[in-house]
């Protein structure tokens, strides 16, 4: 046994999410290497005040913190957010903070996973003002491809994550930093743009189809016309 602790928050207020499975695949990749894991959805948190002391604690005893959140424009959840100002508030309280690192996985639905880098440049800040070991930002794009569903159920589309998650964990485990193949590899495209393209197309006209305005669908009622 590692005797090591791992808190995976989790930033989506979905009751089950990408980001919630996305956390639980680096959980037990480290709970089976003995580390105690634990996993926690910060909206029930953040809605239920006397839940606040239990996650806090497990923040501060942490030897390491995953965040898994989706994207939300260019930010984190609100809820998330405001989660992330009072841990930090939380461990600059500390008289004396023991070394803990800090990783975050941010996936999002827009094709480009570089469309997370403002909201992982937000985690880095939080990390540097919480006075945590910043390990890293691992960037998802088409996150709703993966539908929620585990990653070991995914097959080849999911294939890179997987790889870029156990080099994640093997760094982790061995406390050292996580290497930057792994940051890279994760940002790669699950399928070609062509196709990604023609998805989308079909299911904005399936979309159009099932309210009955498919007709309607290059209507511009709010063009101004002279």
């Amino acid at each position: 046994m590692s005797g090591k602790h791992l808190l995976a928050l989790v930033g989506s207020p979905r009751p089950t999410s990408t980001s919630e499975n996305l956390a639980r695949y680096l959980a037990d990749g480290l709970a089976a290497r003995g580390w105690q894991t634990d996993i926690q959805r910060i909206t029930p948190v953040i809605q239920k005040p006397e839940r606040w002391s239990t996650l806090e604690a497990q923040f501060l005893a942490a030897d390491v913190i995953i965040l898994c959140f989706p994207l939300y424009v260019d930010s984190l959840p609100a809820e998330t957010t405001l989660a992330l100002e009072r841990l930090a508030l939380a461990r600059q309280a500390q008289p004396s903070r023991q070394p803990q690192r800090f990783l975050v996985v941010c996936n999002c639905g827009f094709f480009e996973a570089s469309q997370n880098d403002v909201a992982l440049a937000i985690c880095r800040q939080f990390a540097k003002e919480a006075g945590l070991n910043w390990s890293g930002g691992l960037a998802i794009g088409a996150g709703g491809a993966l539908g929620g569903r585990p990653l070991k159920e995914l097959g080849g589309m999911a294939r890179h994550i997987i790889a870029s998650f156990d080099m994640v964990i093997d760094a982790l485990h061995n406390d050292v930093d996580v290497p930057a193949e792994a940051l890279t590899l994760v940002r790669q495209k699950a399928f070609p743009d062509w196709l990604y393209f023609l998805l989308a197309n079909f299911g904005m006209y399936k979309g159009a189809l099932d309210h009955g305005v498919l007709t309607k669908i290059n209507a511009q009622p709010y063009l101004q016309r002279k």
